[in-house]
């Protein structure tokens, strides 16, 4: 079972992105889909993959990369290049 979450705001048109949170099963728990229109041009779509673009997380994978994402909206976004792996970090 799915529950639609409200669409991220202020992201219209082409550019609406929509939440959906669903069951991912007994090891991933609650996940979320995170869902955008494809720009199709001038090709029209085959399959449902020609329509929208989307990804699913975990909670765990959401709150990493929401970190991420406040870094890059703060222009303070890490490079792969600056990144040092730490072997102490592990999921949660």
């Amino acid at each position: 079972m799915s529950t639609d979450l409200r669409n991220v705001p202020n992201c219209r048109a082409q550019n609406e992105l929509t939440q959906t949170r669903f069951w991912g099963g007994k090891d991933r728990l609650a996940c979320i889909q995170i869902t955008q229109r494809k720009f199709r041009g001038f090709v029209e779509p085959t399959t449902s993959d020609g329509f929208h673009n989307h990804i699913e997380l975990t909670r765990h994978q959401a709150r990493q990369l929401a970190t991420e994402l406040m870094l890059f909206a703060e222009c303070r976004e890490v490079e792969e290049s600056e990144f040092q792996f730490d072997n102490t970090l592990e999921e949660v």
